[in-house]
C-alpha cells in the first residue's frame, strides 16, 4: 500500500529538485571574446564591435566558438536559423551566450544545437516562417545528439525566449539507447502558435530499456498556448509540455491553456505530462481549455513507464479530458510510485473519462498510486473514473472532495472522501464545514503544505480535500 516506505522515494526526489525554483545562473565568462551581428555589419569585418559586427546567420554557421565566447545580435530585426554544432561550445561551466544588443531584441527563424553543450540563450525571439500547405515548420529551438554510449550533453539555459510558428517550439532529442543532454533549464519562456508540441523531450524508447535519455531537465515559469495538434494517425499532437526519457526534472509554475483543438489520435494530447521517466514532479502549474477530436485531453498525466511520479500544488479547469490522469499503456515500462495530491479539478471531464482518471489499458506492471486531498468540482459530470479491473493494494483514494458522479473497476480502495458538495468558497473551507477533520490521518508522507500553503495537518484529524483548515489568525 501507499506508507512511508513507498514514498521515501519521493521524499529523495525533492531533495534533488530543490524547491521546485531554478535560479537562472550566470556563468564565468573566462574568454573576453564578444562578436556582434547586425543587418548593417558586413561579414568580412572582424565582428569584435558594433561598428564592426558581421551581418548574417551564414558568418556564424561557418566559425567555431570556444567556450565563454558570447554572441550579440542587433535586436529589431530577424535573422536566419543558427546552427551549432560539435566544434562549438563544449564546457557546462563555461558557456557560450547568445543574446541581444540595442533596442528591442533579435528574432531568429530557428535555432539548433547538434551534438553539442555548453550554451546560454535569452532575450530572443524565435518565429518560424510560414511553409506551403501539405508541409511541416521546422521546430523553433533544437536540442538534438546522435551520439551513443550513454553520452549526456550537459549545460544548457533558455531563458525569456518567445517562439512560436514551429511544429514544435523547443524540442530535446536523443536518438541513441541512452544518449541525450543533461542539465537544460527552460525559464520564463513563451511558446505558442505551435503545430504540435510546445516543449518536448524524447530519446529512443524501447520497454526493455535500462536508463534514461535526459536527465535534470527543468522547465519553470513557462507560458504555453494555441498548440494546435493536427491530423495525425500515428501519435498524439496538440501537447503543452511534455517530457519523456527523462529522470530527475520538474515542470513548476507553467500555464498551458487553449491547445488539441486539432488532434485526432487516440490516446490523444494533455497539457502538462510526464511518460517514460522516473523521479519527476510536476507542481503548482494551471492547465485549461485543452481539447481533442480525440481522447485524453487532459490537464495533466503521468503516463505510461512513469516511477517515483507526483503532481500536487495545480490547478486543472475547463478541460475535454481529466483535470488529473495517471495511465498505463501497453508496451510500457512498468509504472510505481505515483502521487496525486493537493490539486483542484473545476469542470473537467466535458468530453472523455472522469476529472481524476486511472486506466491500465494494457494490464502492463503498476504498483502503488494515490490520490489524496484533491478538490473535484463537477456538476453531473464524472469526479472519479477508473478503466480495467485493478489487483488490491495497487491504487488508492483517499481525503478527496469527488463532487461528482464516480464509476470505478474493482479493488480501487477509497476512504475518507466525500462525494457531496462541500459548499467552498475559492475553493477554501469554511468555519463549520462538516469536511474539517473529517478525513483520514494517512500514514505515509503527506507533504508538508496543502494547496494554498498551509500545514498540512492542522487538529486531531486531516481535513477532506485541498484545503486544511485553520483557525490560527495571522498578526500584521
Amino acid at each position: 500500500m501507499c506508507s512511508g516506505k513507498g514514498f521515501g522515494i519521493l521524499a529523495m526526489l525533492f531533495l534533488v529538485l530543490g524547491c521546485s525554483t531554478v535560479e537562472e545562473k550566470s556563468y564565468s565568462i573566462e574568454n573576453t571574446n564578444i562578436f556582434y551581428v547586425s543587418p548593417n555589419g558586413n561579414d568580412s569585418n572582424d565582428g569584435l564591435s558594433p561598428e564592426t559586427a558581421w551581418q548574417t546567420s551564414a558568418k556564424v554557421n561557418s566559425d567555431d566558438f570556444l567556450p565563454g565566447y558570447t554572441i550579440l545580435f542587433d535586436g529589431g530585426h530577424t535573422y536566419q536559423s543558427i546552427t551549432f554544432d560539435a566544434n562549438d561550445g563544449g564546457d557546462s561551466n563555461n558557456r557560450i551566450t547568445i543574446s541581444s544588443y540595442g533596442e528591442g531584441v533579435a528574432v531568429f527563424e530557428g535555432m539548433d544545437f547538434v551534438n553539442t553543450s555548453g550554451f546560454n540563450v535569452t532575450d530572443v525571439d524565435v518565429v518560424i516562417p510560414q511553409v506551403p500547405e501539405g508541409e511541416f515548420p521546422r521546430n523553433g529551438v533544437n536540442l538534438y545528439s546522435t551520439l551513443d554510449e550513454a553520452t549526456k550533453l550537459q549545460g544548457f539555459q533558455f531563458s525569456n525566449l518567445n517562439v512560436s510558428g514551429g511544429y514544435g517550439g523547443i524540442a530535446i532529442e536523443g536518438v541513441n539507447d541512452t544518449s541525450g543532454f543533461s542539465d537544460v533549464s527552460i525559464l520564463n519562456c513563451t511558446i505558442f502558435d505551435c503545430m504540435d508540441s510546445g516543449i518536448i523531450s524524447k530519446g529512443y524508447f524501447n520497454q526493455n530499456k535500462a536508463g534514461y535519455s535526459h536527465e535534470h531537465i527543468y522547465v519553470q515559469g513557462c507560458t504555453v498556448y494555441n498548440i494546435s495538434g493536427w491530423d495525425n494517425q500515428w501519435s498524439h499532437s496538440g501537447n503543452g509540455i511534455v517530457l519523456s526519457d527523462v529522470q530527475f526534472s520538474s515542470i513548476s509554475n507553467c500555464v498551458v491553456y487553449d491547445s488539441g483543438y486539432n488532434n485526432t489520435h487516440c490516446g490523444g494530447n494533455c497539457g502538462i505530462w510526464y511518460w517514460d521517466a522516473k523521479d519527476v514532479a510536476i507542481e503548482y502549474c494551471e492547465a485549461y481549455n485543452i481539447e481533442t477530436q480525440g481522447c485524453d485531453a487532459a490537464g495533466f498525466d503521468l503516463d505510461g513507464g512513469v516511477v517515483n511520479g507526483i503532481m500536487q500544488y495545480n490547478y486543472s479547469h475547463d478541460n475535454d479530458g481529466a483535470g488529473f490522469q495517471v495511465g498505463q499503456f501497453n508496451g510500457a515500462r512498468p509504472m510505481s510510485n505515483i502521487t496525486v495530491r493537493y490539486n483542484i479539478s473545476d469542470n473537467d471531464a466535458n468530453g472523455y473519462s472522469g476529472s481524476l482518471f486511472l486506466f491500465n489499458k494494457g494490464r502492463a506492471e503498476v504498483s502503488n498510486v494515490c490520490f489524496f486531498n484533491n478538490t473535484v468540482i463537477q456538476d453531473d459530470k464524472l469526479a472519479f473514473k477508473s478503466i480495467s479491473n485493478w489487483e488490491t493494494g495497487i491504487a488508492f483514494v483517499k481525503n478527496n472532495i469527488l463532487d461528482g458522479d464516480i464509476e470505478v473497476d474493482t479493488n480501487i480502495e477509497f476512504e475518507g472522501n466525500s462525494y457531496e458538495n462541500p459548499n467552498l468558497v475559492d475553493y477554501k473551507l469554511e468555519p463549520g464545514s462538516p469536511l474539517i477533520d473529517a478525513g483520514i490521518n494517512l500514514d505515509y508522507n503527506i507533504g508538508d503544505y496543502d494547496y494554498f500553503g498551509n500545514a498540512s495537518l492542522s487538529g486531531e484529524s486531516q481535513d477532506i480535500g485541498a484545503h486544511e483548515f485553520s483557525n490560527t489568525l495571522s498578526i500584521d
